[in-house]
């Protein structure tokens, strides 16, 4: 019997699966032209030696944020280089950082390999600013994440601060790029942090489904055997694009159209000729994604996962029908991670729409709900809430999509009266609360057996 593994793909070119890659930064962004447009002009003074203005990039998840700030910062140190200008771009990942302490040790280690981690926060900070004066010139400090310091503002009221303070030389010119997720953190932040870190505020609106597909269009025809991306230029003639894999993206391209001597900027790309990916992929993958939350990496996810599932099968082409189990599956997983991220309170509210589920009851109504959530609070020794303010959990849980809560016009006291169902398989629930430590001990099976009995 031959292996199951391989070290060639039907579908997926030699090496073009990193392109689908979550840790693929892109070169060419055309969707994010007018904010990479702003974000260069808050970087220009740094090309002529006076330092960048800071900056504040905002927007969804999956919108383009971190892939333009690389692409331009690498567009400026490479400037720079040539011109033998000093500037430094430091790329600081603000996961799991919650303090502007963790903050100062983390790019104190960056700039100068140590962490002055014990000391106090005075001295760290002295530590950062003889760092940047031991490297010199502008630089230029990007926070991806920046959300994650909460209203600990001090490292950001400080650093942009550093030269007015003189905490850094005359010759040094230092600066912030923050990256954030969230619309309203920076709203929370102290006025005079807020005004001394952002000089320009850029906004990423959600990718809408053409933008999406051509996202899609450019990825494929890198990742994918056989498939190149087809353009329409001003005189309404369509041709074909090969990119190189081995070259930038943006080369590749520029080579192309010079060789028909067109110009770049005057075409427009239609879309996609391939042998493997079946032409209702890329539009589907799209419109999921923007129907949604307009996100390319969702919209990615959905086309990588699709090729996978497609090459399981030993299909030689992706087709739409792979596109639809990807979604499927994808929202699955997001299920199943709302679920093990909720909170004690919220593990219990599910584990006792669960036991009941199990138990095949018709009409779960709040009462019944509590009267399961009481018990359970029992055996692991929690905190109990009232039935309203359990309530209020499980109506978050159908936010989140896990269970559906259904309001009726009035409760047994003249306030609103909810029935409740899962809206994920009782396995799928129960395979997630098993493995919350809190719950060890906890037999559900048992629980469901004497709920029965007890009716």
């Amino acid at each position: 019997m031959g292996s199951p593994y391989s070290t060639t793909s039907e579908v997926f070119a030699a090496g073009g699966e990193g392109y689908l890659k979550e840790d693929h930064t892109p070169t060419t962004l055309p969707e994010r032209r007018e904010e990479i447009l702003k974000l260069r002009r808050a970087l220009k003074p740094a090309a002529r030696g006076v330092g960048a203005e800071n900056a504040f990039l905002s927007g969804k998840a999956g919108q383009g944020k971190t892939a333009a700030a690389k692409a331009e910062l690498g567009e400026l140190e490479s400037f720079a280089a040539a011109e033998d200008l000093e500037l430094t771009a430091v790329h600081f990942s603000c996961e799991g950082i919650s303090s502007s302490y963790t903050l100062a040790c983390g790019l104190c280690e960056r700039l100068c390999d140590t962490n002055p981690n014990g000391h106090s926060m005075q001295k760290v900070l002295d530590h950062l600013w003889r760092a940047m004066n031991e490297v010199g010139g502008t630089i230029i400090v990007v926070l991806d994440e920046i959300d994650n310091l909460g209203t600990d503002d001090k490292i950001l009221y400080s650093l942009p601060r550093a030269r007015d303070k003189d905490y850094v030389n005359d010759d040094v010119y230092p600066s912030i790029i923050g990256i954030s997720n969230d619309l309203q953190w920076r709203d929370n932040l102290d006025p005079a942090a807020k005004d001394s870190l952002y000089d320009d505020s850029i906004f990423f609106a959600p990718y809408d489904a053409n933008d999406l597909r051509d996202i899609l269009s450019r990825r494929a025809s890198k990742a994918f055997r056989d498939t190149n991306l087809v353009y329409e230029d001003a005189e309404g003639e369509v041709f074909t694009v090969t990119v190189d894999l081995d070259g930038d993206e943006n080369d590749s391209l520029d080579a192309a159209f010079e060789s028909r001597s067109v110009d770049r900027t005057a075409c427009s790309l239609v879309g996609i000729d391939s042998a493997v990916i079946s032409d209702d992929v890329i539009p589907m993958c799209a419109a999921y994604a923007a129907q949604d939350k307009g996100s390319a990496r969702q919209a990615i996810k959905y086309l990588r996962k699709a090729a996978a599932i497609a090459e399981s099968e030993d299909s030689a082409t992706v087709e739409g029908r792979h596109v639809r189990q990807a979604k499927d599956e994808s929202e699955r997983e997001l299920i199943i991670e709302g679920m093990e991220q909720l909170t004690t309170q919220g593990h219990l509210a599910l584990a006792a729409v669960t036991i009941l589920e199990m138990a095949n009851e018709p009409d779960l109504r709040t009462r019944k709900v509590y009267n399961v959530y009481r018990s359970l609070t029992n055996d692991i020794d929690a905190d109990q809430l009232a039935q309203r303010r359990m309530r209020d959990h499980l109506v978050e849980l159908d936010m989140l999509s896990i269970i559906r809560a259904r309001k009726s016009a009035s409760g047994s006291v003249g306030g609103e009266a909810y029935t409740f169902e899962l809206r994920v398989e009782p396995s799928m629930a129960l395979d997630v609360l098993e493995a919350v430590s809190r719950f060890d001990g906890v037999d559900f099976n048992t629980m469901t057996k004497n709920w029965l009995r007890d009716q």
